[in-house]
């Protein structure tokens, strides 16, 4: 199990959670979803490291999203 941590702007409420969850919820291999809308902070648990198609949803979903190489 990988752990992949982002940095993502754009997280102003706690109902941003539930759009961020939806959006990752797509992709099959994903385990779980941590959300800090304070920090602006994402990780996601799944089976590989693939981090592309993640930045990817979460920028259609209205953020930015970077990984967090501080945390890698």
């Amino acid at each position: 199990m990988a752990s992949i941590n982002l940095n993502v702007q754009g997280i102003s409420s706690a109902s941003c959670i539930q759009v961020i969850t939806k959006s990752l919820e797509s992709l099959s291999d994903i385990s779980s979803i941590h959300v800090d809308w304070e920090s602006g902070r994402v990780q996601v648990l799944r089976l590989n490291t693939e981090s592309s198609d993640i930045i990817h949803l979460l920028n259609q979903a209205g953020y930015h999203a970077s990984l967090d190489l501080d945390e890698q």
